[in-house]
C-alpha cells in the first residue's frame, strides 16, 4: 500500500510540475487589459527583459520610443546593433524610401523611472531603411555591434514568428515625451488601410491600450505570453476629435472608400516579416527574401497635393466643382507608372498599372471621382519600360489618398479660449481648423456693449493671421503672434492674445467650409479679472 501511495505521489507531483512548467508567463505581471499605463522601475534589475527599450533622439531632437532588435543566427553570431521605430515620429517626409543615410542622433536604454542615473546611452549611425509610405518603419543601425550592447547587460527583443491572432492579449510599451519608460495592457486587432494625411498605411493593426501619446511612437507592441516583438505604434486618434478625422495626428480606417472613426484607438505598422531580413545578424534589405527595397522617391512640386475637395458648390448654382489629382513631381527613377482605386491595398497589385511613363515633367492630372469618399492614387518607379515587377516594389509604392464630399452644412466654429492664471487677465484664443468642414474663419471683437456681430463690418480673416487694428482704447492690449513663433503649434490652429482690463469684451466668429458656406455665429464673452 505504501509503494503504491508513493508511486501515486510521485505521478501526482509530476503531473503539477508539468503543468506548472507548461503554463505561459504573464509578462504583464496582471495588469487588467485597457487599464491605466504603468510606469516601470528596474533598480532591482526585475524588468531588465525590458533594458532594450529606450528613448530615441534625432538631430532635430524629436522624441520617440525605440527597441533593440536580437538579429542573432541559430548559431549566435551577430552584426550591428540595429533600433526599430516609427519613421514618421522621426520625421513627417512622405514620397521617399530612405536607405543607408548617416543619421545623428542618440538612443538611451534602461530608460526606467528610477534607472535615470545609469542610462545608457548610444549614438546612432545609419539610417538603414525607413518609409512612410505602406508601412510607417525605420531601421536604424548604432556605432556600436549587438555584441557590445549584450555585453554591457542590454536585452535584445526577438521577433515574433507572426502577428496574434484577433483578440489575444498584448502589450504596449512606451515612453511618453515627459516620463520614462511604461507599460500598457490591451487586446489584438487588426485594422483597415489608415489614412493620416498625407500617409497612407495599408498593412496595420490597432488596439486600445492606455497611454499612448506623443514620445510614445515607435514603441514596441509585444505578445504578452512570449514577450516577442510584433509591431512597432504609429499614431492615435487619443484625445482627438472625430471632425478631424484622417488629418494629422487623427488618423482614420478606410472601408471600401469610406473614413471611419475609432476614438481613443491605437495603431500600428507589423514587423514580421523583418525575420527575413538578417544574415548572420547583418541587415541585406536588397535580397529576395527581404520586403525592404528601396523603390520610387517621388519629389512634389508643392509641399503636399491637396487632400479633401466638396463635390459641388455649396449654393448649388452654378458648375460642378470637378477635381483633379493635379500633382506634378519628380522621382529618381526614369520611369513611372500609376494607377487610381479606391482602396489602397490595390497598390501592392501590379494590375491595371499604366504603361511606363517618361519621368521629365512628371504630372497627373486624372479627374477625382465623381464619387464621394476616399480616392487613392498609386504610383511606382521603374528604371526601364521593361522591368520586372518584385515584391518588394509593390510593396513600397507610394499611395495619395483625397476624400471628396458633400459640402456642409459648415460646422460650429471651434475656438479654445483659456485664462492666464498667473493674474494678467489675458486671454489665450485659438481658432482650430479642420477642413473641409472649417476651412476659414473671420472674427471680430470689442467693447461687449458696443460690438454688434451682425454687422458684417470689421470682420477678420483667419488664415492668415490678422493684423490687430489700431486702438487707442486703454481696455484691451492685444497682440498677435506669427505662427513661426510656435514650432509646435499645428498648422491648423492659430493663436491670438486678448487682455481685457475693464470692461467685457466679445469675440464673434463665423466659420466657413471648404464651399464658402458660412456656420451660424458663435459669441464668446471675455470678463475682465
Amino acid at each position: 500500500m505504501n509503494i503504491i501511495r508513493i508511486a501515486l505521489s510521485g505521478l501526482l507531483l509530476g503531473s503539477l510540475a508539468g503543468q506548472l512548467a507548461a503554463a505561459p508567463r504573464d509578462f504583464g505581471e496582471g495588469l487588467a487589459n485597457a487599464s491605466p499605463a504603468h510606469r516601470l522601475s528596474n533598480a532591482n534589475h526585475q524588468h531588465d527583459h525590458w533594458n532594450g527599450i529606450g528613448r530615441i533622439r534625432n538631430q532635430a531632437q524629436t522624441l520617440c520610443t525605440a527597441s533593440l532588435l536580437d538579429t542573432r543566427d541559430d548559431a549566435g553570431r551577430s552584426g550591428p546593433a540595429y533600433v526599430v521605430t516609427s519613421s514618421h515620429c522621426l520625421h513627417r517626409l512622405n514620397g521617399s524610401v530612405q536607405k543607408d543615410l548617416p543619421i545623428k542622433g542618440s538612443v538611451s536604454f534602461n530608460y526606467f523611472d528610477d534607472t535615470l542615473e545609469t542610462l545608457k546611452t548610444y549614438s546612432l549611425k545609419t539610417l538603414k531603411w525607413g518609409s512612410s509610405q505602406g508601412v510607417d518603419l525605420a531601421i536604424i543601425e548604432l556605432q556600436a555591434s549587438l555584441a557590445d550592447l549584450i555585453k554591457a547587460g542590454i536585452t535584445p527583443l526577438k521577433l515574433a514568428e507572426e502577428i496574434p491572432a484577433d483578440g489575444n492579449d498584448i502589450l504596449a510599451l512606451a515612453a511618453p515625451e515627459w516620463d520614462t519608460l511604461h507599460v500598457s495592457a490591451c487586446s489584438h486587432q487588426a485594422s483597415r488601410e489608415l489614412v493620416e494625411q498625407p500617409f497612407v498605411w495599408r498593412v496595420t493593426m490597432k488596439n486600445q491600450c492606455q497611454g499612448v501619446g506623443l514620445g510614445g511612437f515607435g514603441g514596441p507592441l509585444l505578445d504578452r505570453a512570449t514577450n516577442t516583438l510584433f509591431g512597432v505604434l504609429s499614431t492615435s486618434t487619443t484625445g482627438q476629435p472625430e471632425e478631424r478625422k484622417c488629418q494629422r495626428d487623427a488618423p482614420c480606417e478606410v472601408n471600401s472608400g469610406i473614413p471611419v472613426w475609432h476614438a481613443e484607438t491605437n495603431y500600428g505598422s507589423p514587423v514580421t516579416f523583418l525575420n527575413q531580413c538578417f544574415v548572420r545578424g547583418v541587415l541585406q534589405a536588397d535580397s529576395e527574401d527581404c520586403n525592404l527595397y528601396p523603390t520610387t522617391t517621388i519629389t512634389f512640386a508643392s509641399p503636399e497635393p491637396i487632400q479633401q475637395y466638396f463635390t459641388r458648390k455649396g449654393n448649388g448654382k452654378g458648375k460642378d466643382i470637378v477635381p483633379r489629382w493635379n500633382l506634378k513631381f519628380t522621382t529618381n527613377t526614369p520611369f513611372y507608372r500609376y494607377k487610381i482605386t479606391r482602396r489602397a491595398i490595390d497598390c501592392e497589385s501590379p494590375v491595371h498599372y499604366s504603361a511606363p511613363i517618361k519621368a521629365a515633367n512628371a504630372f497627373v492630372n486624372d479627374a477625382i471621382g465623381p464619387q464621394t469618399g476616399m480616392h487613392m492614387l498609386c504610383i511606382v518607379g521603374v528604371d526601364s519600360a521593361e522591368q520586372r515587377v518584385t515584391d518588394g516594389m509593390m510593396r513600397n509604392a507610394l499611395t495619395l489618398a483625397v476624400e471628396l464630399a458633400e459640402p456642409g452644412p459648415a460646422r460650429t466654429p471651434n475656438l479654445t479660449i483659456t485664462l492666464d492664471k498667473q493674474g494678467s487677465a489675458a486671454y489665450t484664443v485659438i481658432w482650430n481648423l479642420a477642413s473641409p468642414f472649417m476651412h476659414r474663419y473671420t472674427y471680430k471683437f470689442g467693447p461687449a456693449a458696443t460690438t454688434d456681430c451682425l454687422r458684417p463690418v470689421g470682420y477678420l480673416r483667419i488664415p492668415p493671421a490678422p493684423t490687430p487694428p489700431e486702438d487707442d482704447d486703454d481696455d484691451i492690449i492685444d497682440i498677435v503672434h506669427p505662427l513661426n513663433d510656435y514650432p509646435d503649434m499645428p498648422l491648423e490652429k492659430y493663436l491670438r492674445l486678448i487682455t481685457v482690463r475693464e470692461t467685457p469684451y466679445k469675440i464673434c466668429t463665423y466659420a466657413y467650409d471648404q464651399a464658402d458656406q458660412p456656420s451660424t455665429l458663435r459669441v464668446d464673452l471675455l470678463k475682465p479679472r
